[in-house]
């Protein structure tokens, strides 16, 4: 007798691809809390990688692991010592595609982000914040920075347990592991637009420029604000279809679709004005 089976969009944490899978009903039937981990096999999303896929019991996806083959699940991972000097291929390697694009995030809307890591690993965590910092113009830069809690595994055996009592202290915070896991997001909106710059930027021949052009994709999503800011204040509203109008008369060059509109609405509001926010109408 075939098992019913779940459909899931998950993404490849090391490059970013994302494809549905399907995912035995029965897996959920006996769980009551925690989550289901599932091992994709490299093929199955992308053609490159192997990762592992965290599912709550409730159905939705909480994060995900990258699979080396020389190293065990079990063993602790090590970060770079040296953070501020990392290549794009290289930062990603360290924390995964998908933390990377939370961190940015994070960063270009103004949330909290935190690192849990294990006593056993190292941070040089202002490196960490200087890094991503340069990928935003100064003017744009706030005062929300990564910070790392560390997870003393003597004190608390079971790490869900004090996940769960992370998410609570910190629940409108972006939470990852250093073991490439994201803990928690504290948005409700897609990332669709960093991932793609990330893929963009990681597309590249020279790595040593990957760097050099995910800043530049912010700086073009930043102009894109910048332009909708100048017809917003002397305007009483405008529908998103007029603004995309716009936005592609004077922007020839960009990328101008639905969710880049409401991207750019959900800056202005989060980072501007509500009330500037809100003359963007649907």
């Amino acid at each position: 007798m075939s098992s019913n089976l779940k459909k899931f969009e998950v993404s490849c944490p090391r490059c970013g691809v994302g494809k549905e899978i399907s995912v035995p009903e029965s897996l959920f039937v006996d769980k009551k809390f925690g989550t289901v981990k599932i091992k994709v096999p490299k093929g199955v999303v992308c053609e490159e990688h192997n990762f592992i896929v965290f599912i709550s019991t409730k159905g939705n996806v909480i994060g995900y692991d990258i699979i080396d083959a020389s190293v065990s699940l079990d063993q602790k991972d090590k970060l770079p010592i040296d953070l501020i000097s990392l290549t794009l291929d290289e930062l990603i390697d360290a924390f995964g595609f998908n933390c990377v694009a939370g961190f940015i995030h994070a960063k270009l809307f103004d949330y909290d982000s935190r690192i849990i890591r294990n006593e056993e690993t190292s941070l040089n965590i202002e490196q960490l914040n200087e890094l991503f910092d340069r990928l935003i113009p100064v003017e744009y830069r706030n005062s929300n920075v990564i910070i790392d809690e560390e997870f003393d595994s003597y004190v608390f055996p079971n790490p869900n347990y004090f996940y769960t009592m992370t998410k609570q202290e910190y629940s409108n915070a972006f939470l990852i592991n250093n073991r490439k896991l994201v803990i928690q997001v504290p948005w409700h909106s897609q990332i669709d637009f960093e991932k793609s710059i990330l893929s963009n930027a990681l597309g590249k021949t020279d790595k040593n420029d990957q760097l050099k052009y995910l800043a530049l994709y912010i700086k073009q999503f930043l102009s894109d604000v910048e332009f909708t800011i100048s017809l917003l204040e002397n305007a009483k509203g405008i529908n998103e279809k007029e603004l995309t109008k716009k936005l592609k008369e004077k922007l020839i060059v960009s990328t101008i679709n639905r969710n880049r509109i409401v991207l750019i609405k959900e800056f202005i509001s989060r980072r501007i004005s509500k009330d500037l926010g809100k003359k963007i109408r649907n």
